[in-house]
């Protein structure tokens, strides 16, 4: 969606402003799914929705892990399983200190997307999204995977705000 809409949305739940703004993407829907809302694009590869339906059959973040950190071990995992001549990963990834940081957990047989809601739900995080058009989404690296959105709460009545926002659902 790369041009301006003009959607009214003054009186209208959650539900109907997103049906209203969707409704100008071609291919664009959402749906609720744990407490999260996931907007997906009917456009997308089939290949892109099997890697986010991968199941990954044990994935350990430590107590508080960067979410970055918790990111890039997901990603090591996907790619292990999607490519067997693959044995393993090396290297540092970099951080930073100030970093949102993720509520440990094992989690057994979770889809990769599953794995992403744990991520954003349990840490101070928005989202995560995937970029690049829908007909390139799922060819890794050369599109890019997803993307955690970190989000700062600037006032004290966010979390009584997404409580209101997850009701008028």
């Amino acid at each position: 969606m790369d041009e301006l809409i003009a959607v009214n949305l003054q009186n209208k739940t959650v539900r109907q402003s997103l049906d209203a703004i969707l409704r100008h993407g071609p291919g664009y829907s959402w749906r609720l799914r744990n407490g999260v809302i996931e907007i997906t694009n009917r456009l997308v590869s089939k290949r892109a929705e099997s890697q986010f339906d991968t199941v990954i059959r044990v994935f350990t973040i430590p107590d508080n892990e960067t979410t970055k950190i918790a990111s890039v071990m997901l990603w090591w995992k996907l790619q292990l399983r999607l490519d067997k001549t693959l044995k393993g990963f090396a290297g540092d990834v970099m951080g930073d200190a100030r970093a949102p940081r993720v509520k440990g957990a094992t989690l057994h047989n979770r889809t990769v997307r599953e794995i992403l809601a744990y991520i954003v739900v349990n840490s101070g995080e928005e989202g995560w999204i995937v970029p690049g058009p829908p007909e390139c989404v799922g060819f890794t690296p050369y599109c890019g995977l997803w993307v955690l959105i970190e989000g700062e709460p600037t006032d004290p009545s966010y979390k009584t705000l997404l409580r209101g926002i997850c009701e008028n659902l």
